[in-house]
């Protein structure tokens, strides 16, 4: 990150555009599922309100732009580690300081209330599949999701084995060409089953061409045209959440890897601008509001929607029929009131201080004595 892009109170090596990015995408989550959750119908019948309808269930793809910022940031942290087993045991600690407890938590609630997913199964049964669940296997094994959101978190776990192994075989002084392409193959592979992956390869790329892009910020102008686009174009290509039944070989068959292939190159400007550039439309993403929302975002996508199914029970047993403006009012500001709050907690319960506690304890005996020496 050049100079004339970092703030002088920020952190070295800490992109504050890019927290507020993450917020970004976790507000644009946020605002899918509060117009999916079913409190209210979503307009439609004219050309206007199908054009709202259509844009509004676009933004279910903020996960994917959670996507491109892991993309951009495992490579960093590939190359700060000195060993892969360093960086495997970092990502580790990010992703499952917060995780247990939210999947314990949801576990708990979907059991109480006998839920679809752990409906008529003993207690061997969801036992298996909460330890599945916990191992983030689902859905690269074919069983039920506990938590809604996981499944992004077994194509993070997916795309961060892919670059360690990467990493491994390319760290080799002579790298067996043969390795390196069955390497490839491998990566290819798993983005053409799970198309929605392929956005992982927006941030390695703009992180790898960084040094380009920074050379080149005349360009990164008018983000939101470009996330707009982004948006647009990949719900052309219906992406499924996380189903195998739509592969990138189904789109090269019915012409949709075009609309996937402008959405990639949208993803690409538009997130170089969030990276390299975020002035104009996207100085947003450096206010309080956008880098507080970029510190919980992690937090929030796991529990917000727990609350919203709360919510949801409460309000549609206090607000009558035939009030759904007003329901969806409330149902709104309840799920923000609470979200907001349990997340900041979980942010600093568990991703803070439990992860730091796990750091110290999975870290190298060298390092702890270094530690204790420096004391």
């Amino acid at each position: 990150m050049s100079l004339s892009t970092t703030p002088r109170n920020e952190k070295a090596g800490f992109n504050s555009a890019l927290n507020g990015y993450r917020g970004l995408c976790a507000a644009l989550v946020f605002i899918y599922h509060v117009g999916s959750a079913g409190v209210i119908e979503l307009p439609h019948g004219d050309r206007v309100s199908d054009g709202v309808s259509y844009l509004w269930s676009s933004l279910a793809y903020g996960v994917e732009m959670f996507f491109m910022i892991s993309g951009f940031v495992i490579l960093g942290s590939l190359l700060r580690h000195a060993s892969v087993g360093e960086f495997l045991k970092d990502r580790f600690t990010r992703i499952f300081s917060a995780w247990v407890p939210a999947l314990i938590a949801v576990t708990v609630v979907c059991s109480a209330l006998n839920m679809k997913m752990l409906a008529d199964l003993g207690i061997l049964e969801r036992l298996g599949l909460f330890i599945a669940n916990l191992l983030l296997l689902p859905p690269i094994v074919p069983l039920p999701l506990i938590h809604f959101g996981s499944w992004s978190l077994s194509y993070e776990w997916l795309f961060y084995f892919a670059a360690a192994t990467g990493a491994l075989v390319l760290r080799r002084k002579q790298p067996n060409r043969l390795v390196v392409a069955l390497w490839l193959t491998v990566a290819v592979g798993l983005v053409c089953l799970f198309p929605r992956a392929l956005f992982f390869l927006t941030g390695v790329l703009v992180f790898a061409q960084r040094q380009w892009f920074q050379r080149h910020t005349r360009w990164l102008r008018f983000p939101v045209v470009s996330l707009l686009v982004f948006l647009v174009s990949w719900k052309l290509t219906e992406a499924n959440l996380a189903q195998l039944s739509d592969t990138f070989i189904d789109w090269f068959r019915d012409g949709r890897w075009l609309a996937a292939l402008v959405a990639f190159i949208a993803s690409l400007h538009m997130f170089g601008c969030a990276c390299f550039n975020a002035r104009g439309e996207f100085s947003v993403l450096n206010s309080r509001t956008f880098q507080f929302l970029g510190n919980i975002s992690y937090s929030f996508y796991l529990w917000h929607g727990l609350v919203m199914a709360a919510v949801k029970r409460v309000v549609s047993i206090e607000v009558p029929p035939g009030h759904s403006w007003e329901a969806f009012a409330l149902f709104v500001i309840g799920c923000l009131a609470i979200s907001l709050p349990l997340a900041w907690a979980s942010w600093r319960v568990f991703e803070t201080a439990l992860a730091r506690y796990m750091r110290r304890r999975l870290a190298p005996r060298p390092m702890l004595e270094e530690a204790a020496r420096a004391t």
